[in-house]
C-alpha cells in the first residue's frame, strides 16, 4: 500500500510541478482543477499541509519543496482510502468520448501488452528499444507514469500550481493575494466578463442546519484557553437586511431566497488585546445569491460616518473572494473608543463574517482575524464537499 500511495503522490506531484515549467500541453483543466482541489482540501485541514503547499507555492523548482510536499501527499494516501480512491480518478482524468482508433492484435501466452511491439514477458517488460526487469517495483513505478502521462494530457499550463496551491485570488483557501490592491473593503475579482468556475461554485449549496453549524468552530477548535461565549452558537432570522455600497447601490443581504444564518460568539484566552470574536456562515441556496450576499455584507462592513472610521486591511485572499477592513469608533454619549477587524469571504453558496473586537481602544488583533477568517473558511470548503469539517484554529 505505501509503494501505490508513494507512486501516486510522485504522479501528481510531477503533474502539477510539470505543468508550471512547461511540461506539459494546454488540453484543458478540469482534470487538473480536479487534481489541484482534491490535494488542496486535503492538506489545508493540518498544519503540516498548509506548511507543504506554501513551500511549492513560493518556489516550484525547488527540490525540498517538492519532496515536502510529495511526502505530505503520500501520508495523505496512505492514511485515508478514500482520498487515494479520489486521486486515482482524478490522475485518471474524463473518459475519453470514442475508444482509440486502432487495436493492437498480437496476442502472447503469459504477457501483457503495453501498446505497439512493447510487451510484458516472463521477467522482462519491453517498452520499444527499452527493457526493464518485471519486479513489483518496477510495475508499480509503470503504474504510476501511466497515470501521469493521462493526467499531463488534460491538464492546462497555467492552472497547474495555481490550483494546487490556492494562489488563485478568486479561488484561494489560504494563499496571499495575487490580484490587483483593491479599494477599502473592495477583494479581487476576475476581470469583468471572465469565467473560471471552481469547485467551491460547482458544489451543491449546503441546506441542513445542522451541517451549516458545524462549520462554527466548537470548544475542540480553539487555541488553549479560549472557549464557545454561553448561548452559541444560535440560529437568526436574516430577514430585510442591505447593505449600502459607497456609491449609494442598495445589496440585498438576506433578499435572495431561503438563507440559513448561524452565529458564534468566542472569548479569548488569557493575555489577548482584544476582547470577543464573532463568526457568523450564511448559507444561500446558489452561488449567485451568496455573491449578491457577499457585496452586501462588504458594504456593511465598510460603512463609515463621523462617528467610525474604516480602512482597509490586508490579508490573504480567500475563497471565490474576500474583502477585511478595520474599524475605529467612538462610542455615543460615552466617548470611549473601540475598534474591530472584519472580513467577508465567500465560497461558492457560503458566506462567512469574522469580526475581532476590542473596547479598550486599541487596534483589533489583525492575528486573530486571519486565523478564524483562514479557519472557518477551510471549514465552509469542507462542509461544501461533504466532508465533516475538522480544521481547527492556530495562533
Amino acid at each position: 500500500m505505501d509503494d501505490v500511495a508513494g507512486s501516486m503522490a510522485l504522479s501528481a506531484v510531477q503533474v502539477l510541478t510539470g505543468l508550471a515549467t512547461g511540461a506539459a500541453t494546454a488540453v484543458g483543466n478540469e482534470a487538473g482543477r480536479a487534481v489541484g482541489d482534491l490535494v488542496r482540501a486535503r492538506l489545508v485541514t493540518s498544519g503540516d499541509g498548509r506548511a507543504a503547499l506554501d513551500g511549492l507555492s513560493a518556489d516550484p523548482a525547488d527540490p525540498s519543496a517538492v519532496a515536502g510536499l510529495q511526502e505530505a501527499i503520500r501520508e495523505a494516501l496512505a492514511a485515508d482510502p478514500e482520498f487515494r480512491t479520489r486521486m486515482a480518478v482524478a490522475l485518471a482524468g474524463p473518459p475519453p468520448d470514442a475508444p482509440p482508433a486502432h487495436a493492437v492484435s498480437p496476442q502472447y501466452t503469459g504477457s501483457i501488452i503495453i501498446g505497439g511491439g512493447s510487451k510484458v514477458r516472463n521477467s522482462q517488460i519491453s517498452l520499444g528499444p527499452l527493457t526493464i526487469t518485471n519486479t513489483r517495483a518496477a510495475r508499480v513505478s509503470l503504474t504510476g507514469i501511466a497515470a501521469l502521462l493521462v493526467a499531463l494530457l488534460s491538464l492546462g499550463l497555467y492552472r497547474g500550481v495555481q490550483l494546487l496551491t490556492g494562489d488563485d485570488s478568486h479561488h484561494s483557501a489560504a494563499g496571499p493575494s495575487s490580484g490587483r490592491k483593491s479599494p477599502a473593503g473592495t477583494p479581487s475579482r476576475p476581470a469583468s466578463g471572465t469565467s473560471d468556475a471552481t469547485s467551491d461554485a460547482d458544489a451543491s449549496a449546503v441546506r441542513d442546519a445542522v451541517k451549516v453549524r458545524q462549520i462554527l468552530p466548537d470548544a475542540a477548535s480553539l487555541p488553549q484557553g479560549w472557549a464557545v461565549a454561553s448561548g452559541s452558537p444560535t440560529t437568526q432570522q436574516c430577514r430585510s437586511r442591505v447593505g449600502i455600497s459607497k456609491d449609494g447601490q442598495s445589496h440585498p443581504i438576506c433578499e435572495t431566497g431561503s438563507v440559513l444564518d448561524l452565529q458564534s460568539e468566542y472569548e479569548p484566552g488569557p493575555g489577548a488585546d482584544y476582547n470577543k470574536v464573532n463568526v457568523e456562515v450564511l448559507a444561500y441556496p446558489s452561488a449567485a445569491a451568496a455573491a449578491e450576499g457577499f457585496l452586501g455584507v462588504e458594504a456593511e462592513n465598510a460603512d463609515s460616518n463621523d462617528a467610525k472610521q474604516v480602512t482597509q486591511a490586508t490579508l490573504p485572499a480567500y475563497g471565490d473572494e474576500s474583502s477585511a477592513v478595520t474599524m475605529t469608533g467612538t462610542v455615543p454619549g460615552s466617548g470611549s473608543r473601540v475598534s474591530q477587524g472584519l472580513s467577508v469571504v465567500r465560497c461558492g453558496s457560503i458566506l462567512v463574517r469574522v469580526v475581532v473586537s476590542d473596547d479598550d481602544g486599541s487596534t483589533a488583533g489583525l492575528d486573530a482575524l486571519n486565523a478564524f477568517t483562514r479557519t472557518v473558511t477551510a471549514r465552509a470548503q469542507q462542509a461544501l464537499h461533504d466532508t465533516t469539517p475538522t480544521t481547527a484554529v492556530e495562533l
